[in-house]
């Protein structure tokens, strides 16, 4: 007579699921039977750092659909989730396992494991004014510089156009009350943040004088980083608050760098800057050149080239989604270290009867090495993917049952 797996004991169904550190596995053992599921939690926390998926753009024109596909590196396939609450939305950002949408005034996060969904402050109303002082200023000063400030000419009407087009969170909102979700936008109120549970947003008096300075924001033991178009890196304090400028670009900046910055902490705390410029090699095709800078930490801050990030994976997505992991986290062996891993995105322009022409990006996943710049293919031809109407790109996530 067979073993009836059903009525397991609880506590050793309990010591198994601990065993388990892949979440499409832990996913799967839940799923086995109702008395498994029931032994089992539904947010674990002894699963590991995840490899990250790759969120590939979506194949219907204006995102009508629901069916959302994900690259998985460590089992070298394709999950395709049917996720009814992204349809129509636009996803602005990626952090801690959560996706940030959003469609026209209304941001939220979504877990696509978990489906959990958490309402952000919409872009309606008038938001709280931060006044963030230099820290050259003493506390008189900074007091009178913001006096007069008028919070009437940062009010947000329910007309306008309000794009986010980075936002990332201090840590995961299930597991920290205190979570905050730091944006910015392509509007006035370039940059703002708010806790979860805010009706508002707050907003950042001192930056850029326009928007559209801003390349990327960074989050770090709690302090935010922002770079310019001029690779100017500023570190904020929001409890202070202050800002604090900490230097300028690597002196062989061009044109063809601006938008092509990336922040990123490495896991010894450096500040490290990517540089993926494109190369056009010929007519509606294009590659990247890939650089890696690190700030130093002299009293006058500069960027370095480095060739050498340790026991780190870079990973690098798009315009606004790069982010740095452990190798002792992510069990890559055959990986070793001190690389890049990237969607390499191939343009290809098939009609050009069309007034603006019709885009195609064609899609796999390449890894770099920094040392001696050796690129290898991880996967094959990913899909090919018309530009539709929400300007949707691919982006990375690391999956979090939390």
């Amino acid at each position: 007579m067979g073993r009836d797996w059903q009525h397991l004991p609880p506590e050793l169904l309990q010591v198994i699921g601990k065993k388990v550190t892949s979440l499409t596995d832990y996913i799967r053992f839940r799923a086995v039977c109702r008395p498994w599921q029931t032994a089992s939690t539904l947010r674990p926390d002894h699963l590991p750092l995840q490899l990250p998926w790759l969120m590939l753009p979506y194949r219907s024109n204006g995102n009508n659909d629901s069916t959302r596909r994900f690259y998985d590196l460590s089992a070298s396939k394709i999950h395709e989730l049917d996720l009814p609450e992204t349809r129509g939305m636009s996803i602005r950002g990626s952090s801690h396992g959560w996706l940030v949408l959003q469609k026209r005034q209304v941001v939220s996060l979504f877990n696509p494991i978990t489906r959990a969904t958490i309402s952000l402050p919409p872009f309606s109303g008038r938001p709280t004014a931060l006044g963030i002082a230099p820290t050259t200023l003493d506390g008189s000063d900074a007091e009178n510089l913001f006096k007069n400030w008028e919070d009437d000419q940062y009010a947000i009407n329910p007309t306008n156009n309000v794009m986010v087009r980075k936002a990332i969170l201090t840590s995961s909102p299930v597991l920290d009350p205190s979570c905050t979700v730091f944006l910015f936008t392509n509007s006035t109120w370039w940059l703002a943040f708010c806790k979860i549970g805010d009706k508002c947003w707050t907003l950042n008096k001192f930056g850029c004088d326009w928007p559209w300075g801003i390349c990327d924001i960074m989050y770090s033991n709690g302090l935010l980083y922002t770079i310019d178009l001029f690779c100017e890196v500023t570190m904020y304090n929001v409890d202070n608050p202050s800002r604090t400028l900490l230097g300028g670009g690597p002196g062989n900046m061009n044109l063809l760098s601006l938008f092509c910055f990336h922040l990123v902490e490495r896991v010894s705390g450096d500040i490290l800057l990517i540089d993926d410029k494109p190369i056009y090699v010929n007519e509606g095709l294009m590659k990247a050149e890939h650089k890696v800078y690190k700030l130093s930490n002299d009293e006058e801050p500069e960027w370095i080239e480095v060739i050498d990030v340790g026991q780190n994976v870079l990973f690098l997505c798009g315009k606004y989604n790069a982010f740095s992991l452990s190798r002792a986290n992510l069990q890559l062996p055959e990986w070793g270290a001190n690389c890049l891993c990237y969607d390499s995105v191939r343009t290809e322009q098939r009609n050009r009867q069309e007034s603006c022409g019709s885009w195609y990006y064609n899609h796999n996943i390449k890894l770099a090495r920094l040392d001696d710049g050796k690129v290898t293919d991880i996967t094959g031809d990913l899909g090919s993917f018309q530009e539709n109407d929400l300007w949707e790109r691919s982006l990375w996530l690391t999956p979090s049952l939390l």
